[in-house]
């Protein structure tokens, strides 16, 4: 007992010795630099038989196993009077069942082990996850490879799929936000496939047979990366995949042409009416793909502008100095592939709307004509060197992110060199990816909202509308049937 005093008395006393160097405010706490080197893909790297490639990495912290097949097929790829494929694709490829399993059985039988299965259909990628237990592992790998490679696409759950979503379609003209979306896309990408909408015509014509094609001419070894990690011999997982992959087949896939060429719609003011209290606006043009050697420059140039969350200059002064909106900044947005879309962006009350689209504008004029801050510089750069490493949170998400750089093409060396690309950005690439990347005399805006308020304006920037460029009333189509809406 005596000794057990002593030693906290030394503790205590010595803890006081260190008192004077303590913080005595927040702003004085320093940390050490983070350190943190990402791991090269080829160290995870495995071809299995049949040219079916995997980032593979054993990890023994929990007794659990983790896979994901990425596999380079998506909505771009639907023939356009098959609108809708993709979802229901999405849909039905683990309730549709196997060959030998109801798709219901599936989805108890995984729930029973305690585990998650589930499948999603992107633009240009679809990816099929499994995770359960580590004891488990025989068990979950049979059920997702005879779901990845013997979808059945039965007849009733396709059915009541179908219907589901043509239900839905009643519903697709009620959200702004999402109009809003779909929309812009459609001003600046024009007919394709990128703004393709489904129908009811187009989902009732997607048939099991369709479903059945599309799998059979994209799910190929040779079209899927698999991303894996958990608690397992990776020799032992090799001999397990290359037995449950024996026999899938398939060549060279043919991928239909994406689009290459888009409309320059005319700048001004486009208007689709909806009477609600707010207005739901983007104002912008087309943006550049993230293969562009000015990328790194323009991450930083936008976080500054309206990406940086309350630091950023149209949240400054639109929601924080001018009380404006909650929901209020920019965004340059990515596309395997195809040039993705700049925008501004805010929702607000429909009296101020004007005025929203005005302070937007002369942040987009300011980032074009002035330097920005060294402060501004550095809460940017620091932004993305420290949030680097959460693309390497977990071993799954590691491994999935080498499995995505692979599948777009982009070079192995991409995380290698992100940092010092970052940290190559100055003041003058700033403002010069700001010159060459935002167009203010090139862009649409657009608003969904009630007209006559809007275009009335307040105190502050009365209206109309039509000071900010020529205006364009956009009349919806029904959701139905892809026809123009008769109502206003």
């Amino acid at each position: 007992m005596k000794r057990a005093i002593i030693t906290i008395l030394v503790l205590l006393t010595a803890g006081a010795g260190f008192a004077p160097a303590q913080a005595k405010h927040p702003s004085e706490l320093k940390y050490p630099a983070l350190k943190y080197e990402p791991p090269s893909p080829a160290a995870f790297r495995v071809v299995y038989a049949g040219g079916l490639r995997a980032y593979v990495q054993p990890d023994k912290s929990l007794p659990l196993f983790n896979i994901t097949a990425v596999v380079n097929c998506g909505d771009l790829y639907v023939p356009k009077d098959k609108t809708g494929l993709g979802r229901v694709l999405g849909d039905q490829l683990i309730k549709g069942g196997t060959a030998t399993r109801e798709g219901q059985a599936i989805e108890d039988r995984v729930d029973f082990l305690g585990g998650t299965l589930s499948f999603m259909v992107g633009e240009r990628t679809a990816s099929l996850s499994l995770s359960v237990l580590s004891k488990d592992l025989d068990e979950g790998l049979a059920l997702f490879f005879d779901v990845l490679r013997n979808p059945a696409f039965r007849e009733e759950p396709l059915k009541l799929a179908k219907a589901r979503f043509v239900e839905q379609l009643r519903q697709a003209n009620d959200n702004p936000s999402q109009v809003l979306s779909r929309e812009f896309d459609r001003l600046l990408y024009g007919d394709n496939a990128l703004t393709w909408q489904a129908t009811k015509a187009t989902y009732e014509g997607v048939a099991a047979a369709d479903l059945k094609a599309f799998h059979a001419r994209y799910f190929k070894p040779g079209n899927v990366i698999l991303a894996v990690s958990g608690d397992f011999d990776k020799a032992a997982l090799k001999a397990k995949i290359e037995k449950l992959t024996a026999g899938w087949k398939g060549g060279a896939v043919a991928f239909p042409a994406l689009p290459t060429s888009f409309p320059a719609p005319e700048p001004g003011v486009y208007f689709i009416q909806k009477a609600i209290n707010q207005g739901y606006i983007s104002l912008g043009h087309l943006g550049l793909e993230d293969t562009n050697p000015d990328y790194y420059a323009v991450q930083v140039m936008n976080f500054i502008l309206g990406g940086g969350s309350f630091t950023s200059r149209i949240t400054s002064k639109v929601r924080s100095d001018e009380g404006l909106s909650y929901n209020q900044g920019s965004r340059f947005t990515y596309r395997w592939g195809l040039p993705g879309t700049f925008s501004g962006y805010v929702q607000t009350k429909s009296e101020t709307v004007g005025y929203a689209i005005s302070l937007i504008l002369d942040e987009f004029d300011r980032i074009r004509r002035e330097p920005v801050s060294d402060a501004e510089m550095e809460t940017a750069v620091n932004y993305y060197l420290e949030s680097f490493a959460d693309s390497f949170q977990s071993p799954q998400s590691t491994m999935m992110s080498f499995a995505n750089l692979e599948m777009t093409g982009k070079p192995m060396d991409y995380y290698k060199n992100y940092r010092a690309r970052i940290q190559a950005v100055t003041k003058a690439k700033v403002q010069e990816a700001a010159g060459k990347y935002i167009r203010p005399d090139t862009a649409v805006i657009l608003i969904v909202g009630d007209f006559e308020p809007c275009d009335k304006g307040g105190d502050k920037w009365p209206g109309p509308l039509a000071k900010l460029g020529k205006l364009h009333r956009i009349q919806l189509t029904d959701p139905m049937t892809g026809q123009e809406t008769k109502t206003p």
